[in-house]
């Protein structure tokens, strides 16, 4: 597949974003209709394409390998991406307790205002040291999910294998994002938490779906009206996501976006510097083409909306968060072609 055709198909996917960004500048969504939307692709739409992509393929040996490799890959090159971002970072980190005080008294996110010389600096510290903790994040983990599957729905629409490598690759950010990347970003080891890690729509569906998978229970020995059902559901997922995509791209601080020089490190090492390292890693290994291709064009996604997820619940820098998903998702209209010329 030619750079050209790559481009086209990703702008056209992109284009899908078009009328989740109108409805939200044209006040015809509220903004809260963001995490309606989610819900409904996380626990719904989401679920039933990875039960589908496992019903349409067949279980032999080498692909039940290959799943375990993507998930062996993707946890090794997400733990070297982020131990080596939050090794160089480390020291320029924000004290959590500083922080919090200066959150409670409204000098960061706030209305409080100060000119003392030794505040001000202690602020700005602060303010950068959160900032960094969120760049560790979007540095490491990709939007597998919201952008990657679609994007392998579009390229290669008859590669179901690729849809379930996808599934597992979702996975491994979740085990990450909950544990050591909730640590990083807070700088508290009380919000580890592996249950949230193991217990979401995500891992409970792969749960559901490898038994069917190594059982060879396909979409013949189901009955044609639950195989409708379950592929009206799954097709939602590429629409959903790229609608959700354009609602944060309209409530986005666009003009801030674009000085903030943190969001191109980190978009820079998340969609080159990460697949170029999983190209390289694999380069020496005899492997299926679709199990390498969907590797590293999984490893090249944008920042992940897990860790804007994880900025709110525990109240980090959002807008870094935030920042970087934009960012690296219109730079990916550039990087997916490119790396697709590596095959």
């Amino acid at each position: 597949m030619n750079f050209s055709t790559t481009a086209l198909s990703v702008l056209l996917l992109i284009a899908m974003a078009v009328p989740g960004y109108l409805l939200v500048k044209t006040k015809m969504l509220p903004e809260k209709a963001i995490t309606y939307l989610s819900v409904l692709l996380l626990y719904v739409s989401q679920p039933f394409l990875s039960i589908r992509s496992f019903l349409e393929v067949s279980y032999t040996p080498q692909l039940a390998i290959n799943l375990a490799v993507v998930f062996g890959v993707s946890m090794l090159a997400q733990g070297v991406i982020f131990g080596a971002v939050w090794l160089i970072l480390r020291r320029r980190f924000d004290d959590p307790a500083q922080s919090a005080a200066l959150i409670a008294e409204g000098y960061i996110g706030g209305n409080s205002y100060t000119s003392e010389p030794a505040l001000v600096a202690e602020i700005d510290r602060c303010v950068k040291g959160r900032a960094n903790r969120a760049v560790v994040l979007a540095s490491a983990f990709g939007n597998v999910g919201f952008f990657g599957v679609p994007v392998l729905q579009f390229l290669f629409p008859d590669a179901h294998d690729a849809i379930a490598y996808s599934a597992v690759f979702i996975v491994s950010l979740n085990l990450m994002g909950w544990t050591v990347g909730s640590y990083v970003l807070t700088g508290d080891k009380k919000h580890v938490s592996l249950k949230r890690a193991l217990v979401n729509p995500q891992t409970v569906t792969l749960v559901i779906s490898l038994p069917l998978f190594f059982a060879g229970v396909s979409e013949s020995d189901l009955p044609e009206t639950v195989n409708t059902i379950i592929g009206y559901l799954a097709d939602m997922t590429a629409p959903l996501c790229m609608i959700i995509l354009g609602m944060r791209f309209a409530l986005a601080p666009l003009v801030q976006l674009f000085k903030d020089y943190r969001v191109y490190i980190a978009s820079f090492v998340k969609i080159l510097v990460f697949p170029l390292l999983v190209y390289l890693v694999l380069m020496p290994f005899e492997m299926d083409e679709m199990l390498r291709v969907s590797l590293v064009l999984l490893s090249g996604m944008p920042a992940a909306t897990i860790n804007l997820n994880l900025a709110e619940l525990y109240g980090a820098d959002q807008t870094t968060a935030a920042n970087s998903i934009l960012m690296s998702t219109v730079l990916s209209i550039v990087t997916i072609p490119v790396l697709m010329l590596l095959f």
